[in-house]
């Protein structure tokens, strides 16, 4: 046994001399294994300050030649599986290459498994915390990130973002946790998502026409048609639109005949990426227009959000003066056709972070966008925010499972409020190959509880005609609330060529629309969910102007006996101001009837105080007494024999006729 002690010695291990003598009163197997273990110390120790030495070596092969270096690191982790550091330069070179850059994950995780204290790993924990909240595995990235935020000396602005990812994390965890919505989504079918990269989908308002942003080496703008078998092949939108440079994430209005879109680096743009208009005059698209530096800056613009009407539009960008990184930003279209400064939706609805992709829905005061700056699921999530009055309120995220761990961007919402077509981006998706990603287009039913949030409006399909010569005219639908006035809250046209036209209608009892064409009398339609569903398209003829000319005003209603106004009158008087406003030239005689029954002389002096009370209506709502008279006809004048109720009904009216 003294010999063996020695021989130790001479290999010069002086502890092993020491445990001897410790262990004299130890069983002879507990020497021997506290032997073995000092001999595996030692060569350990050997084996690490190797490992080191080629460490340092592979490190200065990297400078000149990164595939040997990487040759290297491989080696030293097979000389030492638990040298720590090379895992993490092995993973590093893997990350630089397409092909390997999925199995780099792993590296990483192996060396801070091996050295948890090692401050030159702090990267790695943000590395992988974030590769694993894009996967949606929320436990493992609340441990990387919790260890990130272990080390000293980070800098705080990106401190924050950790804690930001942190917070998306557990957030998410609590979520989950609860019973999901029972909210579904699904691809839309191959023709439409034949590609790995399609997104941003809009909709015209009667959901027949689709267009969405397809990438084939370029992003161009791609059109599909919802047929009875389903949607039809997609296809290029137009050779005037698309180029051989990025076009993109457009907007388009209800009636499909006003297009905004993103397009970058083209010869006339301000920034990166720039806004851009086009106007479709029957089927074919006219060359796009720059919206200009008003709209645009040197800066990046992009991702419209256009009204249904086409005279509010919303995007994302990153010029100065917002509240940080993407905002989003509004302008308007002014009474001269010219789009007004935008104005920075400020802090309740943008973050220091990310707002993209807004889309306002046609009732004009939900408007939907995706944030990463926000408690969510992580990536970009989509979120609700209402307009009341002036003032937008907290955003609302969507939920669970519409929102999860992947980007939701690009939402399109059905006029009902219940449908949903939206782009949802798959991130670090780990392959044999590589990570990957994609983009498809999805389609959901949304639930009630967010249906609520979306007062749900009505498309109506409509044709205006001249009502004598029935040729298509051109005319401005505008949707007013209770009386006409100079803000409506919409405002329409219809199609040059085809006097067709697309409105979208508020669910509300006091909305009317006023059509208008130069040359015509404006006629108001009152319209419910009823007619506008089972009336396909709608007829409006519309009666043009001249001398002589004489309309009955329906709805101006008397208190029986009387010629006391009811309050109901007032709609269509409001419009013969309008009209009258509109045309300082035209004189009128109003002329009030009766039916057969009663005294003439009564009938006479009772249709002539009604007459003189329309004619004071007018005038103390601006219109000049010279332009106006009042005549009484009594029964002298029916537009029908009195031969039943409903004909004197008919005969009892008052009517007006230009004169001049």
């Amino acid at each position: 046994m003294a010999r063996f002690v020695t021989d130790s010695q001479i290999h010069g291990h002086s502890l092993a001399f020491s445990l001897y003598f410790r262990s004299r009163t130890l069983p002879l197997l507990h020497f021997f294994l506290l032997l073995l273990v000092a001999f595996t110390s030692i060569a350990q120790k050997r084996v690490q300050k190797q490992a080191q030495k080629e460490f340092e070596a592979a490190n200065r092969t990297l400078q000149f030649n990164p595939e040997q270096a990487l040759k290297e690191f491989r080696e030293i982790i097979i000389l030492d599986s638990t040298f720590a550091p090379a895992y993490m330069r092995i993973g590093q070179l893997l990350e630089r290459d397409l092909t390997q850059k999925g199995k780099a994950i792993n590296f990483y995780e192996k060396a801070v498994e091996l050295d948890s204290t090692e401050i030159a790993f702090k990267n790695l924990y943000e590395i992988l915390g974030k590769h694993y909240l894009a996967q949606g595995v929320y436990s493992k990235a609340v441990r990387f990130f919790q260890g990130y935020l272990k080390f000293p000396g980070t800098y705080l602005p990106h401190q924050k973002n950790i804690q930001r990812y942190l917070s998306q994390c557990i957030y998410a965890q609590k979520v989950l946790a609860v019973n999901a919505d029972s909210t579904s989504r699904f691809f839309l079918p191959s023709p439409i998502n034949g590609n790995d990269f399609q997104s941003y989908p809009v909709l015209t308002a009667d959901l027949k026409t689709l267009i969405f942003t397809r990438f084939r080496g370029d992003e161009d703008l791609f059109v599909s048609q919802k047929e009875e078998t389903g949607w039809s092949v997609p296809r290029s939108l137009s050779q005037i639109i698309n180029t051989d440079k990025n076009e993109g994430t457009c907007s388009i209005s209800a009636d499909g005949n006003t297009l905004v879109f993103t397009a970058c680096h083209r010869p006339d743009g301000l920034g990166s990426c720039d806004l851009y208009i086009s106007k479709r005059i029957g089927q074919t698209w006219q060359m796009p227009q720059n919206l200009g530096p008003i709209i645009n800056s040197q800066n990046w613009e992009s991702q419209p959000g256009l009204s249904a009407d086409g005279r509010t539009l919303f995007f994302s960008s990153d010029r100065p003066l917002g509240v940080g990184g993407k905002d989003i930003w509004v302008s308007q279209l002014d009474t001269s056709g010219e789009w007004t400064s935008p104005q920075n939706l400020g802090k309740t609805v943008n973050t220091a972070f990310d707002e993209i992709s807004p889309f306002i829905h046609s009732n004009n005061e939900s408007l939907f966008f995706a944030s990463d700056g926000r408690e969510g699921m992580g990536g970009f999530d989509v979120y609700l925010s209402k307009l009341t009055g002036t003032h937008w309120s907290v955003p609302v995220n969507l939920g669970y499972p519409l929102n999860d761990f992947a980007d939701q961007q690009g939402f399109y919402i059905a006029p009902d409020c219940r449908q949903a077509f939206y782009s949802y981006k798959y991130k670090l998706s780990d392959k044999e190959d590589g990570i990957t990603a994609g983009s498809k287009i999805c389609y959901t039913q949304l639930p009630d509880t967010l249906a609520a949030l979306c007062p749900r409006t009505f498309v109506l399909k409509g044709k205006v005609l001249d009502a004598e010569i029935r040729k298509p005219l051109k005319a401005t639908l505008t949707i007013h609330n209770q009386r006409i006035s100079s803000f409506p809250l919409s405002v329409y046209a219809t199609n040059d060529s085809t006097g067709k036209c697309v409105v979208i209608f508020p669910n509300r009892a006091d909305a009317f629309v006023l059509v208008e064409s130069s040359g015509y009398y404006p006629k108001i339609l009152r319209v419910d969910s009823a007619t506008i569903t089972e009336n396909k398209e709608m007829e409006i003829a519309l009666v043009r102007f001249h001398s002589d000319k004489s309309e009955v005003l329906k709805n101006v209603l008397f208190v029986p006996g009387s010629a006391e106004l009811e309050a109901a009158s007032s709609g269509e008087l409001d419009r013969l101001v309008y009209f009258l406003e509109k045309n300082k030239s035209v004189k009128l005689i109003i002329e009030g009837h009766t039916d057969d029954l009663g005294d003439s002389k009564y009938n006479e002096q009772l249709s002539l105080e009604r007459a003189k009370k329309v004619v004071h209506y007018l005038m103390m709502n601006g219109v000049d007494s010279k332009r106006l008279r009042a005549e009484g006809f009594g029964y002298r004048k029916p537009l029908i024999h009195n031969k039943s109720e409903e004909a004197r009904r008919l005969n009892r009216r008052v009517s007006w006729r230009i004169i001049e």
